[in-house]
């Protein structure tokens, strides 16, 4: 008969019996339920992951992210034996390829492609400046192959960072839209490499930041798919061996699933990622929730070897009030372990690694509470003949014969084994101060991964992988024109590049640089920055002749008052780049900040040294505040702050032997490895409060019996808790063979803490018992103590888990319109006058609005069907007297002659020509939107009328433009656009454009349409990038298409005249 102790229990026990199917049907619908999120989990791999939303590194970087347009690319190395490094031309053609092709992916930004396929040289000539393509076209002769080798080498902004300074490598660095597509890029680009012309000697490696985010996620995948399913099947192998029965394999399998599964449902539908650490929690939630299963089976079997005639539905209950308390204090003791690290951490993946590990647990706890009860109730599983045999014949197996010798000596030689582990404490808690924190993201990989060696490569043979970015301000607009600021950053960038593992920097000094030294005639000793605040300014109005309007958007802002330099390191290690980031912030802050400029530091250096920082402290902090909510969870259920204590010994032992390991096995404290602590004890505890509960039983039944007692303990629950060490263990062990080397690490250091705490729960435990005899033990259970006991645990449990709560209009038919080349041939037959005058202001506004006004006069002549045009600059006034002359030839065959006259050199300059889809002035109207006004080349596309709308009373029609040839698309920049235009007067008031790949590209809007002099004319043009946010406002005034302009006016001489 029951005493009054185990009245409830039995009651409730009783009533899961009787209702066992139901209950079954109820768990499993639970199961279903959370299951059913699973679909909508997402990954979440990026570095970034480990800072907190609000972190002020993370804000700031995504302020900076803004600002200059940064991410993290994708880097693809060409890396060559041949004797000639790259400079042969069949690497040089293999690095056109693939420029070709990655800038063809869909999620690839074409125009941030950056390759020697891409990037042009900028020379000095007598006349003034040049731009030309390195590989337009390939050079293929020996004195071609030679003249590009001293052209790179002779331009400091690309060696080291594009070409290798001894010739063997080279980058292409592909800038990635969309960040959540970035695994299928990296797919991508890992075909193209296959498919790749490569010749002996070659080697292609893809890395970068990107990169690393791309693979990441499927490498978890696979590292996932491989693991969890291996430590399932050991751990099922364990327990049909202990009960030599397949149903507590089984049953033991869907706790399993319901709580590996069910929590990661829970995840889903809570919005949660996947973080990289969260592949550790399946394992240790496959490890914990059989551990119930084995205590549960375990004592059910010893129960029928005693009695097999004995009514199988009432052992089942006998079981559950005899384990329910042992199975429920380890559930809370466990489940504060882990919240431990969620209440400690700041770093969400280690937040919610604790947060929802408890939960699974709690999982874990109700399925062996309520579905594995009914499940035994309605199997009713026989024990097998060994295990009852021996029972009945007082025969323990060779594990509880292994048991009870460890046991024993433990308990007879106590005081030395108490001496041993305070040793072994005391050479822990030294090694704890040795630790190192260090980590790499890199290092996630195992060495053998390709990924790994691309790194590698690119560290070895260029400037390196690992960037760090300063943020330079200032406070007013145009500061930056200031040569002392200019001198300011160049200083800086000295200094950085004498620190170790910095490799070289980039910032827009060194552009200005350049650009003054070929201003200079190409003179080396030129390679300075500009010496006035106007030539500066000019200098940048000369570069946006034949760059496009976002070239700097990596160097600087749009007002001139923000620059970004980008520090390049070849090493990613925590601890190498540590103290670069301090050196710089005592510089920047010691040397550098003025009233009038200041810096501070961004970038994935500086990101991942704010994080990793933190994360040894991080470490101190869950470990304390772990260990203090097991004691005092402990020390609530047995009602004794000195068990509280016991209960933490062997935990507290198994930490500080770990921490001896890790120093004499050199593993750094770093993402895996710094919450083993709070897993360690959320694990080890399980197996001393175990032998506690369990040993307060024997007292009670062997009358006080302290000897008796102990010598029960170990073939009965010692046996249970080895085969309970063995499912975690093997289940961790599983961990050491994982590729993700974190996780390799983390397996390793929590299978040697669950060991030691084992061993301490069967040895130091019991010897300490024995000699100092605590209180605890001796407690004797008042009659009402049932109330009291369940009161307690169950408020303790609601306590645990209010802790972890988180709480288009259709197209007209195209043969009812007319043909849209005659269309266009109304549009060009319109008049746009001999000449005109005419004043234009020009107001290029960002993607974040900031503005720049530029006044100009501007003087437009047909000389027979040659066009010349010439701006003269009014404002602002840093640029005032600046003027652009351009000769256009009908000729397409010719290139167009252009000069540009900077005042502050009082010199007119020669600048290249420029093709006709490159960006006008730094506008986002193209040099071919400029020189044909108003009008379309016919030559170029294919027409197609779409549409027909009403426009003011009049028809207007919408045509569609498609280039002739992939040819003509590449060179204009256009895949195909859409215009509408009015039929009362043939002018264009609106258009759409898409890039060559179909992505959409711009919006251009005509307003203010009107007769001048009998011309139609539109007095205000906007276009807007809808791929960089940047937009170009056009409005003309004061046009004169009467007054004759005189043909002196389009000379180099009127340029410097003025007007």
């Amino acid at each position: 008969m029951p005493d009054s102790e185990t009245v409830l229990p039995e009651q409730i026990f009783r009533f899961i019996v009787r209702y066992a199917k139901t209950l079954i049907v109820m768990s499993l619908l639970l199961f279903v339920g959370a299951v059913s999120f699973l679909p909508g989990l997402v990954k979440d791999t990026r570095s970034d992951a480990f800072l907190a939303a609000d972190n002020p590194a993370l804000v700031y970087r995504d302020k900076v992210k803004a600002l200059f347009g940064l991410s993290d690319p994708m880097v693809v190395a060409v890396v060559t034996e041949d004797p000639q490094g790259i400079y042969n031309a069949e690497t040089l053609s293999l690095v056109s390829w693939l420029t070709e092709k990655i800038s063809a992916l869909p999620n690839v930004d074409a125009d941030r492609v950056v390759s020697l396929a891409t990037e042009s040289n900028i020379v000095g000539t007598e006349e003034g400046m040049e731009v030309n393509p390195f590989l337009d076209p390939i050079p293929s002769t020996p004195e071609q192959l030679q003249a590009l080798r001293n052209a790179i080498h002779d331009f400091p902004l690309y060696l080291g960072t594009l070409v290798s300074e001894t010739d063997n490598a080279t980058l292409i660095v592909a800038e990635i839209i969309d960040d959540t597509d970035v695994e299928a890029t990296y797919s991508q680009i890992l075909d193209l490499v296959e498919q790749a012309p490569i010749k002996s000697g070659e080697q292609l490696h893809v890395a970068g930041e990107g990169a690393i985010a791309g693979y990441l996620g499927s490498y978890i995948d696979q590292d996932a798919q491989r693991l969890n399913p291996l430590a399932g099947v050991i751990i099922t192998l364990i327990i049909i061996f202990a009960f030599r029965r397949l149903s507590p394999g089984l049953i033991g399998n869907v706790i399993i699933a319901a709580s590996v599964l069910m929590t990661l449902g829970i995840m889903a539908a809570n919005g949660t990622p996947f973080f990289v650490i969260t592949n550790a929690m399946p394992v240790i939630l496959i490890g914990i929730s059989v551990a119930d299963a084995i205590h549960v089976y375990s004592h059910y079997f010893e129960l029928q070897a005693r009695s097999p005639e004995a009514n199988r539905k009432g052992l089942v209950v006998e079981t559950m009030v005899e384990m329910w308390r042992p199975v429920t204090l380890t559930t809370l003791t466990t489940a504060a372990g882990f919240l431990g690290l969620y209440f400690a951490s700041t770093m969400p993946p280690f937040i919610y690694f604790g947060l929802f590990t408890a939960l699974g647990v709690c999982i874990a706890w109700f399925f062996s509470m309520v579905f594995l009860p009914a499940t035994l109730a309605l199997l009713q599983p026989s024990a097998s003949r060994s295990f009852i045999r021996a029972h009945q014949e007082n025969k323990p197996d060779l594990f509880s014969q292994l048991m009870q010798f460890l046991g024993r000596i433990s308990v007879r030689f106590a005081p030395l084994t108490i001496t041993l582990f305070v040793v072994l404490m005391a050479f822990g808690a030294y090694s704890a101060s040795q630790l190192q924190v260090d980590e790499n993201r890199i290092g996630t990989f195992h060495p053998s991964e390709a990924i790994v060696a691309a790194d590698q490569a690119i560290n070895n043979h260029l400037d390196g992988s690992n960037n760090l970015n300063i943020v330079i301000e200032t406070p007013t607009a145009e500061d930056l024109f200031d040569p002392e600021n200019l001198s300011r950053i160049e200083a800086l960038q000295r200094f950085a590049e004498t620190l170790p593992h910095v490799t070289g920097s980039t910032s827009i000094v060194d552009y200005l640089k350049q650009m003054n030294r070929a201003l200079n005639e190409g003179a080396s000793d030129a390679y300075t920055l500009p010496d006035s605040k106007d030539l500066t300014a000019q200098y940048f109005l000369l570069y946006s002749a034949s760059g496009n309007p976002t070239d700097f958007q990596e160097e600087i802002d749009y007002d001139y008052r923000l620059a970004n330099v980008r520090v390049t390191l070849n090493d990613g290690h925590f601890q190498e780049t540590k103290p670069v980031v301090e050196a710089l912030q005592h510089y920047i802050s010691e040397e550098f900040n003025t009233d009038s400029i200041s810096a501070n530091l961004s970038g994935r250096v500086n990101l991942n040294y704010h994080w990793i920082k933190d994360l040894g402290a991080s470490h101190v902090a869950g470990l304390g505040l772990a260990l203090f909510l097991v004691w005092l969870v402990a020390s609530l259920l047995f009602r004794s702050p000195v068990a509280g204590l016991y209960a933490m010994l062997p935990v507290v032992s198994s930490i500080l032997l770990v921490y001896s390991a890790m120093v004499y096995l050199d593993i750094d404290l770093g993402i895996g490895t710094s919450m083993f602590a709070s897993v360690a004890i959320g694990l080890g505890v399980d197996f001393a409060i175990h032998t506690i509960d369990r040993l307060r039983a024997l007292y009670r039944l062997h009358e006080g019996h302290l000897d008796a007692a102990l010598d029960a303990l170990f073939p009965s629950t010692g046996r249970a808790l080895f085969f309970n060490f063995l499912a975690i263990a093997c289940g961790f062990g599983v961990l050491i063979s994982s590729q993700v080397v974190p996780l390799n690490n983390f397996g390793t250091i929590v299978a040697l803490s669950v060991t030691t705490s084992f061993i301490a729960s069967m040895t130091l435990l019991p010897a300490l018992i024995k000699v100092f005899r605590p209180q605890f033990i001796r407690v004797e259970f008042a009659p009402q103590s049932n109330q009291a006991r369940w009161a307690t645990t169950a408020s303790v449990l609601v306590a645990v888990i209010f802790l972890g709560v988180l709480t288009w209009s259709s197209p007209g038919h195209a043969d009812e319109l007319p043909k849209g080349d005659w269309i266009v041939a109304q549009i060009n037959q319109q008049d746009d006058g001999e000449y005109v005058t005419q004043r234009l202001s020009m107001t290029l506004v960002d993607s974040r609005g900031k503005t720049r006004e530029r006044e100009t006069l501007g003087y437009r002549k047909y000389f027979g069907d040659e066009k010349r045009t010439i701006l003269y600059y009014s404002e602002p006034a840093n640029v005032k007297g600046t003027a652009f002359l351009t000769y256009d030839y009908p000729n397409a065959e010719l290139d167009d002659d252009q000069w540009l006259y900077l005042p502050a050199l009082r010199k007119v300059r020669r600048i290249s020509a420029s093709d006709r889809g490159d960006y006008f002035l730094g506008t986002d109207f193209t040099y071919e939107d400029i020189k044909k006004e108003r009008k379309i080349e016919a030559g170029d596309y294919y027409f197609t009328t779409l549409q027909q709308k009403d426009h003011s009373g009049q028809p207007a029609y919408l045509v569609e433009a498609k280039p002739r040839s992939e040819a003509i698309a590449d060179e204009l920049g256009y895949g195909r656009y859409q215009f509408w235009v009015d039929s009362r007067n043939w002018v264009v008031f609106a258009g759409e454009y898409w890039d060559p790949k179909g992505n959409p590209l711009k919006t251009l809007a005509a307003e203010d349409i009107r007769l001048v002099d009998g011309i139609w004319t539109r007095h205000k043009l906007t276009i807007k990038n809808l791929k960089t946010g940047h937009s170009t406002v056009f409005q003309v005034r004061e046009v004169d298409y009467q007054t004759p302009v005189l043909d002196q006016v389009f000379t180099k001489r009127a340029m410097k005249k003025g007007f």
